[in-house]
């Protein structure tokens, strides 16, 4: 895969060797600007940078130095799907540039970035290789399968649900609902969250576990029949807690509305009119050590000293029918990372910690999401290696 970095050099002195080692030009202090390079379908560069003891080998690509630093640090890739801007960077203790099996590899014992800005666009859905004709179709996996780090989640979720239906007889009715469901070790209560539904509101809503499906369903009392407004599919172990009157939060990731159904219904005959999620208000924390695979790799959350997440707050609306967004903030974020994939980027580190996340923006097209962004005051990595241009 094709590899190229270019930058404008200036130097106050350099030396040339040849020994054993290979031919080298060694540089005691480099200062660098309009830095630009590209590995595969990556672009990277920063606006200027100083190396001390900057060393490069001229039979192949690997440059040292023995600390660097970068300003106005960019990372994009050419479908426009991730993208990194960064004010400073800092490697205190080195860093090195070189060839990797495809693209080139950077690797830094200590990392320090300030002012980091992350967007990701969509779509996020997960994609599953065509069965063969002599193969039949395996069953679509549940997303809580790969979201049991939210098992040890603590706080609260608080939100309203507004429901509009078009009632035989009845005609037009729109049910509000503001729901205040605490969260204890990954699960919430449904059993009680039932109880707590409005009178009015009560005698037309109900929640439904009959195996793997937990429901939520409407009906006209005493001569009404019973209708599915929105339904979640569980797990093996959720269902087992469903039938004590608990579903585990990550079991809420596979849900499937009314209104999304196929074939759709014609709009004159439909009872569901719109499904939406406002006021909501977020305050979760993450304590416990908990792991998940992603992009080939594995993060895991906190550690024997670290909470894995602290103080995620977030506020807004989302709806079946138009755009919504969700808007929040993180105290703290913890991880290790390794082998992890984003696009033909390749990220491990031994600990990467957020401090301060102060935005965190996620926008919707009905219930999927779109495009996830985040500002992060201060991130810290440690034995960090970011592969560039690996399929």
């Amino acid at each position: 895969m094709a590899a190229n970095v270019d930058a404008d050099l200036s130097v106050k002195r350099f030396r040339f060797e040849q020994d054993d080692k290979g031919r080298r030009l060694i540089f005691p202090q480099g200062i660098t600007r309009d830095i630009s390079g590209r590995a595969g379908t990556m672009n990277f560069g920063a606006a200027e940078a100083m190396l001390d003891g900057l060393e490069g080998r001229l039979n192949t690509i690997r440059w040292t130095a023995d600390s660097a630093s970068f300003g106005g640090a960019w990372l994009k890739d050419d479908a426009g799907r991730i993208e990194m801007s960064c004010e400073r960077i800092e490697m205190s203790r080195g860093a090195m540039l070189t060839r990797a099996d495809a693209g080139v590899e950077i690797v830094a014992p200590h990392v320090s970035l300030q002012e980091v800005k992350i967007t990701v666009k969509g779509p996020f859905e997960r994609s599953h290789p065509a069965p063969t004709p002599a193969q039949p179709a395996a069953p679509k996996a549940l997303r809580q399968e790969s979201l049991r780090f939210l098992d040890s989640l603590s706080g609260k979720l608080d939100f309203t649900v507004k429901v509009k239906l078009d009632l035989p007889v009845i005609g037009e009715r729109t049910l509000d609902q503001s729901l205040k469901i605490p969260v204890n070790e990954g699960s919430l209560n449904y059993s009680k969250l039932e109880d707590s539904l409005d009178w009015l509101e009560g005698r037309f809503l109900d929640f439904k576990h009959e195996g793997p499906k937990l429901s939520l369903t409407w009906k006209v009392p005493i001569v009404g029949r019973e209708r599915e407004i929105i339904a979640w599919e569980l797990d093996p172990v959720a269902q087992n807690l469903a039938s004590l009157g608990s579903v585990p939060v990550r079991s809420l990731a596979d849900f499937r509305t009314r209104t999304s159904s196929k074939p759709a219904e014609p709009s004159k005959n439909k009872v569901v009119q719109s499904l939406a999620l406002e006021a909501i208000d977020i305050a979760l924390s993450l304590i416990a050590p908990r792991s998940f695979e992603v992009g080939g790799g594995l993060i895991m959350f906190g550690g024997d000293d670290s909470p894995g997440m602290v103080d995620l707050k977030v506020k807004g609306a989302i709806n079946d029918k138009q755009p919504g967004s969700l808007k929040g903030e993180i105290g703290s974020i913890d991880t290790t990372i390794k082998d992890v994939r984003m696009g033909t980027a390749t990220l491990t580190s031994d600990r990467l910690h957020f401090d301060d996340l102060d935005e965190l923006h996620v926008v919707f097209d009905g219930f999927r999401p779109t495009c996830v962004t985040m500002v992060v005051h201060r991130v810290t990595a440690t034995n960090l290696n970011l592969i560039l241009g690996k399929r």
